[in-house]
């Protein structure tokens, strides 16, 4: 916003918020709502989305809709890290310069972190749920696993955690892929559930 040449009094005028508002948007303290962005983007005459995320450029039309409000942004770990979650230090993560940070809309606990999708063994190739490689997924740590949940879970004798569906059947518990090639695991004590996964963010 900066860059675009027009005071902070003079924003929170023509949007009829307050200055601490919009100083806390231009240093990304605070991420505008879905309405507010539709407002800014109209009053410095910008595109939306660039405003929003910064993809593409300012120039263009104005949009006129946009999605969900973000609710927060996860830091991108690696799936050895994610086997590791409770020894890391949030804190110390989110002051690292090299960690990447996803903004997301999902409704997670500040505990959330994001993993790269690794192979396709949640790739469905027979249409329903598929969770396709490279994607990103948002999990969060806090949510309770139940029947159905797709859960990043570490095995006991593996040092990488993995992906798959939580299956309850009975007294019997199940890790299941949404790729039939690969097999159903059954688990008995020999798998500890990382988190849960709350949203996909795939890029083109």
């Amino acid at each position: 916003m900066n860059q675009l040449g027009i005071k902070g009094s003079e924003l929170a005028r023509q949007l009829g918020t307050g200055r601490a508002s919009v100083s806390h948007w231009r240093t990304g303290q605070v991420i505008p709502s879905s309405e507010n962005l539709l407002k800014l983007s109209k009053a410095l005459r910008c595109n939306a989305r660039w405003l929003a995320s910064g993809a593409g450029v300012p120039e263009g039309n104005v949009e006129l809709e946009l999605g969900p409000d973000l609710r927060g942004k996860a830091p991108l770990i690696s799936w050895v890290q994610a086997g590791k979650w409770k020894e890391i230090d949030m804190e110390v993560l989110q002051q690292t310069s090299d960690t990447i940070f996803y903004q997301h809309t999902a409704n997670v606990s500040g505990e959330a972190f994001a993993l790269r999708v690794k192979g396709d063994s949640m790739t469905s190739f027979t249409g329903g749920k598929s969770i396709p490689e490279g994607s990103v997924i948002i999990v969060d740590p806090c949510i309770g696993a139940e029947h159905g949940k797709v859960v990043v879970a570490m095995l006991n004798d593996s040092e990488e955690a993995t992906l798959k569906q939580l299956v309850i059947d009975g007294g019997a518990k199940y890790l299941k892929p949404f790729n039939n090639s690969y097999p159903t695991m059954p688990i008995n004590g020999n798998c500890t559930i990382i988190g849960v996964v709350k949203q996909v963010i795939q890029d083109f």
